[in-house]
């Protein structure tokens, strides 16, 4: 318990949560980027496809991954 209030006293606890909640908006920031991105490659044909160094192939393997995958 002098632990738990010594941390709140000093703010220990409140920059730790911060950084939590920062460290999880990003993710979910990302996840978000990687759904948009890839939902977008489906909308480009075989010519811009190719324009960015991807076969169709290369796209529907792209948009097949789940969003929290690289």
């Amino acid at each position: 318990m002098a632990t738990l209030l010594h941390s709140a006293e000093t703010g220990h606890a409140n920059t730790t949560f911060g950084h939590v909640v920062e460290i999880a908006s990003n993710l979910l920031g990302l996840w978000r980027q990687r759904v948009v991105t890839r939902r977008e490659l489906g909308y480009l044909d075989d010519r811009m496809l190719q324009d960015i160094g991807f076969s169709r192939l290369d796209a529907e393997r792209e948009m097949s991954k789940p969003f929290w995958r690289e």
